[in-house]
């Protein structure tokens, strides 16, 4: 049970099945003065799945091991498994994958009819050393095959003086040390601290950076090994940590004040940084990029660790693009206080990785995606439908980002959908509240675009109330994007087949519609066409039938059920739909 600072409770729920987890299924319930408000999340309908493994844990990391591929792994390096004991204060922690049994969904198979069914699979979290690489691996428990590959490494990624790479010569906090002063601060959470890997790919052989008299000057440290991005690595966690408390009051990412540590000069000619679960990660480029530590860079990564700390999206799909999505927004949200507040130059807000760009331009552009090959619309002309890239994570974030400058800047034209369209701006700081309250309330590990729809602008109406200028320009920056209605017809909530959505929204969407919610007696439902229902049915959570249920003319009666979250289930002969609503 958590309590946010406008007085909502969220209770939030895990989904089982026969006792085994239903991964990525979970729902919270919102309420406000002892009153349950709206619910959220995504619950499966499972019936007749066999839950006994054919395939031992053993076997199946075998299978996990084989699709990973990698020539060392983690648990392999005992200086690696002893640092993580010392770390951890457990002499039994290990980087060794432990197999975990769940039901997830299939996203991997080459049988297009398993496609997107659910499946018993074992869980195993594998940590790769060389090359590196760390993911959740699910293996189906019968068949033995890959069914979901969710990475947790996302790749793209006293007071000193410090002359940095990208953005000036900056005031870091630091401390003392033997023969100096290294950038390791305790006055943010637990700390933040800055490791030298020597183009090494082992943590526990990083040393620190000391300089004898903390003036960190560019004689010193602008040099062959980019030693000068230490600071820039330095300067944007602190920067981070800044933004998070002092726009969202979030004390780091996991909001209890976890260590930030960040590692420079990883590898050989790296050209990536990531946040591998713990830590984060940068490497010094090569033909494509300069060193990845600009501040942008450091917003983006560290705002992985902020989802995986709150909604926990699947690296995969449309969940996917829009862990992406939400951690370009944070790098922008980052760069631009911090810019603002130091007036540093150089920087621009809606562009990405443009410091870092040995060519020139950016990695991606938030006020015009199709720039870099992005979409900006829905399933508009740049939608990547593959299976590359897990399913197109760096490509289809461009929605969300477009979305995004559009509620903050404002801007019109027609999308590619033929649609036109008209946003007025919010700034970038209502707007940040707005997507923050969406991913950390209302986002499940699951959730699809047109979800994101309705959370977003639930989230705006519990920050500035139903009716107003930002809940308008959060519907509008919607339909700009090619998602949903504009604010002059109904707000979209259902969906076919797994219900989703906030509940106590209803509208044209190709979904079932419930209202009121929370209701008391009387229930009214709504089909898609307005078809007429041949056939209504309510569950429980667990999914045990109710009884006693009687459904006239769109009107469902329940007046007979104990308060609570129930499932209805509405055909119209051709399709069933689904829609979770709270009995008061």
């Amino acid at each position: 049970m958590e309590t946010d600072a406008l007085g909502f409770t969220h209770q939030k729920f895990a989904q089982y099945y026969k006792g085994i987890l239903v991964e990525h299924a979970a729902y919270t319930v919102h309420a406000r003065g002892g009153a349950v408000e709206s619910a959220s999340g995504d619950y499966e309908k499972l019936t007749g799945l066999n839950t006994t493994p054919t395939l031992g844990m053993a076997r199946a990391l075998d299978k996990a091991l084989g699709y990973v591929g990698a020539t060392k792994y983690m648990w392999q390096d005992a200086g690696e498994e002893a640092d993580l004991k010392q770390q951890t204060s457990d002499p039994a922690a290990t980087y060794r994958p432990q197999g975990e049994l769940v039901i997830v969904r299939n996203e991997r198979s080459q049988t297009p009819a398993q496609q997107g069914k659910l499946t018993l699979a074992w869980k195993f979290n594998v940590y790769a050393q060389e090359p590196v690489s760390r993911a959740y691996i699910y293996v189906d428990a019968q068949s033995g095959e890959v069914v979901l590959k969710d990475d947790i490494i996302k790749h793209a990624g006293g007071t000193a003086s410090f002359a940095t790479a990208y953005s000036g010569t900056r005031t870091l906090a630091d401390e003392t040390t033997t023969g100096g002063y290294r950038l390791r601060e305790y006055t943010r959470g637990l700390g933040i601290e800055t490791y030298n890997m020597k183009k090494g790919q082992q943590y526990n052989r990083a040393v620190d950076f000391v300089d004898a008299d903390n003036n960190w000057t560019a004689a010193e440290y602008n040099n062959s090994t980019y030693d000068n991005v230490a600071g820039d690595a330095h300067f944007g966690a602190q920067s981070t940590y800044d933004y998070w408390k002092a726009v969202h009051a979030r004390n780091s990412y996991d909001d209890a004040g976890a260590k930030i540590k960040s590692y420079v000069h990883y590898g050989r000619s790296y050209e990536n940084a990531y946040w591998n679960g713990s830590v984060m990660t940068y490497g010094d480029g090569a033909s494509t990029f300069k060193p990845l530590a600009s501040l942008d860079v450091c917003g983006h990564e560290i705002g992985h660790a902020v989802c995986e700390k709150t909604a926990n999206l699947t690296y995969s799909n449309e969940s996917g693009a829009m862990n992406e999505g939400l951690s370009d927004i944070w790098g922008a949200c980052v760069e631009a206080r911090t810019a603002a507040l130091y007036s540093l130059t150089g920087k621009s807000t809606w562009d990405i990785g443009e410091e870092i760009m040995k060519a020139g331009g950016a990695l991606r552009s938030m006020s015009n995606p199709n720039l870099y090959g992005q979409p900006d619309t829905y399933k508009g002309t740049k939608w990547y439908t593959g299976t590359s890239d897990n399913g197109g994570v760096h490509t289809n974030s461009g929605v969300l980002n477009y979305w995004f400058y559009l509620l903050s800047q404002g801007g019109s034209g027609t999308n590619d959908l033929g649609n036109a369209y008209s946003v007025t701006g919010i700034t970038i700081d209502k707007a940040a509240k707005i997507t923050f309250r969406m991913e950390d309330v209302y986002m499940t590990a699951s959730s699809t675009y047109p979800q994101a729809r309705t959370y977003a602008i639930q989230a705006a109406t519990d920050l500035y109330g139903a009716g107003s200028a930002e809940v308008t320009a959060t519907t509008n920056a919607w339909y700009a994007v090619g998602v949903g209605a504009g604010t002059t017809a109904a707000i979209a909530a259902g969906s076919t087949g797994t219900a989703t959505g906030v509940a106590g929204l209803t509208g044209a969407a190709e979904g079932l519609g419930v209202y009121p919610v929370p209701a008391s007696t009387e229930l009214t439902l709504t089909l898609p066409g307005n078809a007429a229902a041949t056939q209504v049915t309510v569950t429980d959570l667990r999914g045990a039938a109710m009884s006693g249920i009687r459904s006239e003319g769109g009107k469902l009666n329940i007046s007979g059920l104990a308060s609570g979250v129930y499932m209805v289930s509405a055909s119209d002969g051709q399709q069933t739909y689904h829609m979770r609503f709270i009995k008061q």
